[in-house]
């Protein structure tokens, strides 16, 4: 791969890290212990008591299906971040486009479409 070519995926990588970032500082905040680690917090919600009405139960059963739902979109995100940052240092250490597997070069259509591939087609991992 030449260097326009880095510099291209470079672009699209810095530019996907900085919307990926600014979506998760929208609800979490970063965890200054951990790398890669984001924290959502638990929505502030009415003060319980024995006797709360339908309407307030209601209310709190919507506070946590919100968290719950950002929490799972908080930890998608953050997998999607470490693998755009880890390309990045792939780039920086001049292996970027090159299968971890086997170390051949990634197919530039499978870096157009997700250029922080890590393996080839034929090497990447099953979920």
């Amino acid at each position: 791969m030449d260097a326009s070519g880095r510099e291209k995926f470079k672009a699209q990588l810095l530019a996907e890290k900085e919307r990926l970032e600014k979506e998760l500082t929208s609800f979490a905040a970063i965890d200054p212990k951990m790398r890669d680690d984001w924290d959502t917090t638990f929505p502030a919600s009415a003060p319980r008591s024995s006797s709360m009405s339908h309407g307030a139960l209601e209310e709190q059963a919507d506070i946590r299906e919100e968290f719950e739902t950002e929490l799972a979109q908080e930890q998608a995100l953050e997998l999607r971040l470490r693998e755009v940052r880890l390309a990045l240092e792939r780039m920086a250490n001049g292996t970027f486009g090159q299968c971890r597997s086997c170390g051949r070069p990634i197919p530039e259509e499978r870096l157009l479409a997700n250029p922080a591939a890590e393996y080839d087609i034929e090497h990447q991992p099953k979920e």
